[in-house]
């Protein structure tokens, strides 16, 4: 029996076959990185977004202990930048205050001891005013104001990170603000 045709691979084709394997590795690779990657920093983002969120909805609206921002009946003090003490229509005093060095955000309800908001937050996301600023009040003249009295609107900027916050790092960092107008009841 004599075989008439070549059973074996020339070596051009092996070189070209190596070569097809070669790219299909090095882009399945890089797209196996990019998968890993986003698989930490999608849950990252996703955790500093609620995070942020839920604590701009705290300070703004409140929850089940107390009335936020958009309740105030008085400003008590407006100590620096990152404090704020006013009174809701509960009668409830209120205390919101960043603490800039731990990057943490607490909330005092009628003198009880200071309580982190959101309560999860935890060590891995740290709270931080946008360029050093939780709260900036303004007056009728939309003049920035430390005056109790003459504040007519309240700007909270936040920003929630998890490490550097960021993508590079595998981080995640949600930027939020909000502004309520205080109501002077007569």
């Amino acid at each position: 029996m004599v075989c008439s045709g070549k059973n074996a691979f020339t070596l051009i084709e092996l070189i070209m076959v190596i070569a097809i394997i070669g790219i299909l590795s090095v882009s399945g690779a890089w797209l196996m990185a990019y998968f890993v990657k986003d698989s930490v920093y999608i849950p990252n983002q996703l955790n500093t977004d609620m995070a942020a969120s839920d604590a701009l909805k705290i300070m703004i609206e409140g929850d089940n202990q107390a009335k936020g921002l958009r309740f105030i009946r008085l400003i008590n003090a407006i100590p620096n930048n990152n404090q704020i003490t006013f009174t809701n229509q509960d009668n409830q005093s209120i205390s919101y205050r960043l603490d800039a060095s731990a990057n943490k955000l607490y909330r005092s309800v009628s003198g009880a001891a200071e309580a982190q908001i959101p309560y999860y937050a935890g060590g891995n996301v740290n709270i931080m005013g946008r360029s050093g600023a939780l709260f900036t009040c303004y007056d009728v003249n939309e003049a920035v104001t430390a005056v109790p009295a003459n504040v007519r609107r309240i700007a909270v900027n936040l920003i929630a990170s998890t490490g550097s916050g960021s993508y590079q790092d595998w981080q995640g960092q949600s930027a939020q603000g909000s502004s309520i107008t205080v109501d002077k009841f007569q």
